[in-house]
């Protein structure tokens, strides 16, 4: 986009003044970021520096798991919550980070043969969902409207961070189930409705989720599964680059 080129030239800049050298890629409609994970892993790279947002890292996830490889953010744009929870607030920052190559390991989630870093969401008809814990089943409430799976936990957009999450983390080997369900609020003129941030949480490092029907499942933001679904503690890790300065519950 031609209105970042300004940043990416100072990163390039500032990069070079710290010495880090590394062969620079851009997205094309012809070639996928896991092609050129992929391209670039088979001619020996290890670590890979995103540029970009949330959704850059999490699309990467899976390959670079697959791939064995370490990952940077450099922050561009709107919605970079990730970084800003690896202690990753702007431009400059992130590359003095990358610099002192602080490297924290995270916990992966595993659904079906795909990994997964924040979480695995439904929507839609999960009054027909049967979710399994042991041997437990757990149905949700017909004013649910979302059942999550999580590993990391972050807001999304204007959602305020949830306190309920203060005591998980995603280096803790558990994958959490959230459910969160819509509350109708009654006053004098109209019915109010708010939705719960997190009205039930059940930690575990395994869960299972079926349906009478293929129901869709959106893997981290963007990618999109049917059930039924198997849910696990990955026994692969992340390799991250973080700053000092990140979340408290991340060690």
């Amino acid at each position: 986009d031609k209105k970042y080129e300004r940043v990416l030239d100072r990163i390039k800049t500032r990069l070079l003044d710290l010495e880090i050298q590394g062969k620079h890629e851009k997205l094309t409609l012809l070639k996928s970021l896991d092609e050129l994970i992929n391209d670039e892993v088979k001619r020996g790279t290890s670590t890979v520096i995103l540029v970009g947002n949330d959704k850059t890292f999490q699309k990467v996830v899976d390959v670079a798991t697959k791939n064995k490889v370490t990952l940077g953010i450099i922050p561009v744009g709107p919605d970079n919550n990730i970084a800003e929870s690896f202690g990753i607030s702007d431009v400059e920052t992130a590359c003095d980070i990358i610099a002192a190559r602080k490297i924290i390991s995270f916990d992966l989630g595993k659904v079906n043969d795909f990994y997964f870093f924040s979480d695995v969401k439904l929507v839609k008809n999960l009054s027909r969902l049967n979710i399994v814990k042991d041997s437990y089943k757990i149905l949700p409430k017909p004013e649910c409207v979302e059942v999550s799976v999580s590993n990391f936990y972050f807001p999304r957009g204007e959602e305020p961070y949830n306190s309920k999450m203060n005591k998980y983390s995603a280096q803790d080997n558990k994958i959490e189930l959230l459910i969160r369900t819509e509350k109708k609020k009654k006053n004098w003129f109209k019915k109010k409705q708010e939705k719960t941030l997190i009205d039930t949480i059940i930690s575990s490092d395994y869960f299972e989720i079926n349906s009478f029907e293929y129901l869709p499942a959106t893997i981290d933001d963007y990618k999109v599964i049917k059930t039924p679904l198997k849910l696990s503690i990955a026994k692969e890790k992340l390799k991250v680059i973080a700053g000092k300065n990140r979340l408290s519950h991340i060690e």
